[in-house]
């Protein structure tokens, strides 16, 4: 009849301390929404009973158990309603006493990942928002597009006044010119015209002037004394 020897003799007598990582699962019933209840099974080998079992979401330790003395698993059950109700990644790892009576940690399970539908209202209020920003964004956007067709037209509108003023600027200037030469033109004219009578008059023969009187004129006659 053979004796059967606990697998912490077993481990020693072979001299290895490696623990073999424990199998997780989701129990029935599965959660719904965030108030409902997770109930995760974490299981070690059959030969390693009663074992300490911590379980983690995250890196964050949620609740340890032990497993009865008969049993190599435990359920954890984390109540909805609180903070714990929120779903993530999680593993579970267990732990036993070893030589010296020293705790020997497994290694961690696979992940578990937990999550809940999101609700209707949640998912129209998204999707309300969404639209909204997406509106919204349209908006800016076609403003900044008409701003900048308008700074652009009146740029436009600016360059087509500046060039008209410079041409009408031009014109009034070549009219100036052409007015101060016909002046100027005139008046040189006028003046060889007033010059050329002025020659004239002073080139006619003056004549005597005539005495109405009826009489001859009579001679003049001066009287020499010859000096002795």
């Amino acid at each position: 009849m053979g004796v059967e020897m606990p697998w912490t003799i077993l481990l020693f007598a072979s001299g290895s301390l490696a623990i073999p990582a424990p199998s997780i699962f989701l129990v029935p019933p599965y959660p719904s929404s965030q108030d409902d209840a997770i109930y995760i099974s974490c299981t070690a080998p059959e030969d390693f009973l009663g074992a300490n079992f911590t379980l983690f979401r995250g890196k964050e330790a949620v609740q340890l158990l032990q497993a009865p003395s008969d049993q190599p698993g435990v359920t954890f059950n984390v109540t909805g309603g609180g903070s714990e109700a929120a779903g993530g990644d999680f593993r579970c790892q267990y732990g036993v006493m070893g030589e010296h009576s020293q705790p020997q940690l497994s290694g961690l399970s696979q992940s578990v990942q937990v999550s809940f539908p999101v609700p209707t209202w949640i998912m129209v209020l998204s999707l309300s928002l969404a639209g909204a920003v997406l509106l919204l964004a349209g908006l800016v956007a076609v403003a900044v597009v008409v701003r900048k067709a308008k700074i652009k037209n009146l740029q436009k509108q600016r360059e087509r006044d500046s060039c008209w003023a410079q041409i009408n600027f031009t014109n009034t200037d070549m009219s100036f010119d052409n007015s101060l030469f016909a002046i100027s033109t005139k008046m040189t004219q006028e003046d060889l015209a007033a010059t050329s009578d002025a020659h004239l008059c002073n080139s006619e023969p003056q004549k005597r002037p005539t005495s109405t009187s009826s009489s001859p004129e009579l001679p003049e006659f001066s009287t020499f004394r010859a000096c002795q």
